[in-house]
């Protein structure tokens, strides 16, 4: 299948290698929005402006930008443009597309997935920090058997948290993170939209940990995402009981420049408890796997 992609973000180019590899696909050409690259290469690969898309001939146009927003606009600028609608696939939310979007984290969580399920482990799974479930999706696919909860306030940051991690950090102070409305573009109908197995999903909304007060299931995983030092901290203190011997907590941006309040929650929980937790990391530069003994 010849294949255009629409967008040259860092997810535009992330997908090129996976649809190479695939060898079903064949990357004719990029198109973006932005004129100021219209004519330039990106990956080897011409981009060219939407215009010129109805002089090329391909099977699927493929929206690769992570912001709904975005991806409605193309959709609706290639409406206007005359191309079939059945050629326009959002690679966000088909499902015929995940494994474009493999990376190590990934490839961990479907990893400890079939150990969990070769060990006979009990236990639900869920994640804390969902934004647009570009990560649950994957939990849902490698757990399917399994209860999967989903938290976030589907409205960004806390003002609180966030107020406490500008006090206490400089850097993610100057950060684009700082901005309130950052992570805001979400919902639950967006992120349901992903998920492939729907009936086995629990939409926790609302501030964490409240949100899941009542809840008492074991966990064998749990996704903890929520960069920001006092909510990452909760989710140890609400979840760290709740393991199943040999469970695991994958912790996003301990290694983060930007996000250092996670490897903080980690030490603060440690001293809290008089424990020392068993860390490994993931091979991805970023994140943590906390082991239960």
């Amino acid at each position: 299948m010849k294949v255009v992609i629409w967008g040259c973000g860092d997810f535009g180019r992330r997908v090129l290698p996976n649809l190479i590899m695939s060898e079903k696909y064949e990357v004719i050409a990029y198109t973006d929005s932005n004129e100021g690259i219209w004519g330039k290469n990106l990956l080897s690969i011409p981009i060219i402006a939407p215009e010129q898309l109805m002089g090329q001939i391909f099977d699927l146009l493929l929206i690769v930008v992570s912001s709904p927003s975005a991806a409605e606009k193309i959709r609706a600028e290639s409406l206007r443009l005359g191309i079939p609608q059945n050629r326009v696939v959002n690679a966000f939310e088909d499902f015929r597309f995940m494994d474009l979007f493999v990376d190590q984290r990934i490839c961990f969580i479907r990893g400890y997935a079939d150990w969990v399920r070769s060990e006979k482990a009990e236990g639900n799974v869920a994640e804390c920090g969902v934004f647009r479930g570009d990560s649950a999706k994957y939990i849902n696919c490698y757990f399917p058997d399994r209860k999967l909860y989903l938290c976030d306030t589907f409205e960004g940051f806390d003002s609180g948290d966030m107020q406490y991690e500008k006090d206490n950090s400089e850097i993610f102070d100057k950060s684009r993170f700082s901005d309130q409305s950052f992570f805001m573009e979400t919902g639950s109908t967006l992120v349901m939209r992903k998920m492939p197995y729907p009936k086995n999903v629990v939409i926790k909304e609302g501030y964490f940990p409240e949100s899941m007060q009542g809840v008492e299931d074991k966990f064998c995983f749990v996704n903890l995402d929520m960069d920001l030092y006092i909510p990452m901290l909760n989710g140890l203190r609400f979840f760290w009981d709740k393991m199943v011997d040999n469970g695991c907590i994958l912790l996003h941006d301990y290694f983060s420049g930007v996000f250092k309040g996670v490897k903080q929650a980690v030490e603060t929980f440690e001293k809290e408890r008089e424990i020392q937790i068993k860390k490994m990391p993931i091979g991805d530069g970023c994140s943590m796997a906390l082991l239960k003994d």
